[in-house]
């Protein structure tokens, strides 16, 4: 680092300072401003500010920071599916094979899937398979409709190693991929802050951000996601609240050895990891009461409940 420290013995000037400004966990940077002690000109996300808008952030200035999320706002409204994934130097996506390019422009006017993801993470190994089958089933369905104007994409954007890695990666996939190293992988990554892989972010039609959040809702809702926009949304929910009402109120289930409560977001289901397929999820849940462990509805594999209570 070229920068200075506090030295390392000086455990009580870091526990002081921890305690100042509430250091929860690292990384972490909180930036000061010069001459000015006001509780407000004291940042306390300089980590994210730095990964999103990089040098461009500093002074780190309230008036900076909203010029900032003004030319992001612009930026957002300008948004089209073309400035999104290509660049001067390529208007295309790789096929199969991978020396096929594809033109972006051919995607204009479906419903596409940025699917940012590499070989090396593992819950991208276990969410995988499950993305694959979704896709299909959307792309059988929308054929079984006969709709001509919908479809559905997906676009790889990788986040591997090398070059070996991803292709070897992207041969198991029977969507598009943007080049391995490619300069837009990184400007897609900041300009939709993804935090963690795998995540799937949905693009509609028209070229604008449906949701940041379809690996979720894949999770939830499977096939029935698409084109996961908000009137689908609201409809899938009302929907499950129907069937929750079916629903038992408890349940014992194979992976656990406590009985599991059914509980409701309002009621302690909120969003939560399920322990049995590892995935997210929200609103209704099967909830151990005793110790927090919680699957999906959909995950229970019920048991007989009299061997269950003799053990």
């Amino acid at each position: 680092m070229p920068w200075l420290a506090v030295p390392y013995s000086d455990l009580e000037t870091k526990k002081a300072l921890n305690r100042k400004f509430d250091i929860e966990g690292i990384p972490c940077l909180v930036v000061l401003q010069p001459y000015d002690d006001k509780d407000d000109a004291t940042l306390h996300d300089g980590v994210e500010l730095i990964y999103k808008y990089g040098i461009r952030a500093f002074p780190f200035t309230k008036e900076k920071l909203e010029e900032l999320q003004k030319e992001e706002k612009e930026k957002h409204e300008r948004q089209t599916l073309i400035n999104l994934l290509t660049n001067h130097d390529r208007g295309y996506l790789l096929g199969h094979p991978p020396d096929e390019k594809v033109p972006v422009s051919s995607l204009v006017g479906k419903t596409v899937g940025l699917y940012f993801s590499a070989r090396w993470c593992i819950p991208c190994e276990k969410f995988m398979p499950k993305l694959l089958s979704i896709y299909q089933k959307i792309k059988q369905n929308l054929v079984e409709k006969g709709d001509a104007l919908e479809d559905f994409e997906v676009v790889f954007v990788s986040t591997d190693r090398d070059q070996t890695s991803f292709e070897s990666y992207f041969g198991t996939m029977p969507w598009l991929a943007l080049p391995f190293g490619d300069p837009t992988i990184k400007e897609l990554t900041k300009y939709f802050d993804v935090q963690g892989i795998p995540c799937l972010v949905i693009i509609g039609p028209e070229g604008k951000t449906v949701t940041k959040q379809g690996r979720n809702l894949i999770n939830l809702y499977q096939e029935n996601a698409y084109p996961f926009t908000e009137a689908k949304l609201e409809f899938l929910e009302k929907q499950m609240e129907e069937e929750a009402k079916n629903l038992p109120r408890s349940e014992f289930h194979i992976g656990h050895r406590h009985e599991l409560n059914l509980v409701s977001e309002g009621t302690g289901g909120g969003p939560f990891i399920c322990c049995d397929c590892d995935e997210q999820g929200s609103g209704w849940a099967y909830q151990c009461l005793e110790c927090g462990y919680e699957v999906h509805p959909k995950c229970v594999r019920a048991v007989d409940r009299g061997s269950m209570i003799q053990r």
